[in-house]
């Protein structure tokens, strides 16, 4: 069965994804309340048991939220450094959790980490494979390494921040400190610099994309997928040969 991808939060104030295959549902990051985790899963016709386990990208709290009572019935899957991180944040108690840095099997899914520039500890992306589909997951990295393109090359589906705009960034209202951390190698992917890796992934064949973690200060979802698409048409990619889709923060939005 095709892979599904459901954003069911995505944004500053909260991260949440499901992949699926009809069969096995995997979550990645938990940055919603529980509340609203249990409300959106069910949207989808899932529970908390139907999920198989968590994929953890980094120990900031838009994207652990709820990890703690959801590791009391979910297995988290992480780098070592970023569950011990997690673990050492007052308040924070994960209870089943699985130290991965190599290819892994989690029920129909074969699943790969791969190392991204962040502000964190050890962040993650990931490639969640099948035997006819490949799904890659980035988000929350400064810029896509070489090392990173060659990760998810060849993906089918792939699942990228479109963080801000940079002219609304810096016209904004954050302070100095705050837009250089953003801009950083360490920080958020512009619009731009993710319209060129779509663009160059689906020159290899990529057919579907989601943009992802949007600013709600310093983007907007229209902006976010005009940019991708204007350098999508401009390459020469009919709009019938891609599918663009833009997560946001309070509705689930599905590809």
């Amino acid at each position: 069965m095709e892979i599904s991808v459901y954003s069911l939060g995505s944004g500053s104030k909260g991260n949440c994804f499901v992949v699926s295959d009809g069969e096995t549902n995997i979550m990645i990051d938990a940055g919603l309340s529980v509340r609203a985790t249990v409300s959106k899963l069910a949207e989808i016709g899932l529970r908390i048991q139907d999920i198989s386990g968590v994929l953890l990208t980094h120990e900031h709290n838009d994207h652990i939220r709820c990890l703690a009572q959801l590791s009391t019935y979910l297995t988290v899957y992480s780098h070592g450094d970023t569950l011990s991180a997690v673990s050492d944040i007052d308040g924070i108690r994960l209870n089943s959790l699985k130290a991965e840095e190599k290819s892994f099997e989690l029920g129909d899914f074969f699943i790969t980490p791969f190392s991204v520039s962040h502000d964190a500890v050890h962040p993650y992306g990931f490639v969640i494979e099948t035997e006819r589909e490949k799904l890659s997951y980035v988000t929350d990295t400064g810029y896509i390494s070489k090392g990173v393109m060659k990760a998810i090359d060849g993906s089918d589906i792939v699942i990228m921040e479109s963080n801000h705009d940079r002219e609304l960034l810096m016209r904004g209202w954050y302070p100095e400190r705050l837009k250089r951390r953003i801009l950083s190698d360490k920080g958020h992917l512009s619009n731009e610099e993710t319209a060129l890796a779509v663009r160059d992934l689906a020159k290899s064949g990529t057919e579907r994309f989601m943009l992802a973690h949007l600013s709600e200060n310093n983007n907007l979802g229209e902006l976010a997928y005009w940019t991708t698409s204007r350098l999508l048409r401009s390459a020469g990619i009919k709009k019938d040969e891609v599918t663009v889709k833009v997560a946001c923060q309070r509705e689930t939005v599905i590809l």
